[in-house]
């Protein structure tokens, strides 16, 4: 449970982020403002993503989440040879 909250943090703080460069890349410049707004709160977001990546994948490999799979071939294959036998029929 912890561990979706922190990936839900974590995404919704990349959003602010993304909102906050979008806010600065669109807002009138004036004479003092050369861009480092915009390209710290890009920064912020790239940094933030690594950080997601990583602790996603430190939590599956600590068995904290594990990932699902729509087609889970054990299952995908038996059900493709009960068809095949039932057609052989």
């Amino acid at each position: 449970m912890t561990t979706k909250i922190v990936i839900i943090v974590l995404m919704i703080a990349m959003i602010i982020s993304l909102g906050l460069g979008l806010y600065h890349l669109l807002k009138t410049p004036d004479e003092r403002d050369n861009g480092d707004k915009l390209v710290k709160a890009l920064t912020w977001r790239i940094g933030i993503w690594i950080v997601l990546f990583a602790f996603i994948y430190l939590s599956i490999r600590m068995g904290w989440i594990t990932p699902s799979n729509s087609v889970h071939p054990v299952r995908f294959n038996q059900e493709q040879q009960q068809r095949i036998d039932e057609t052989d029929n």
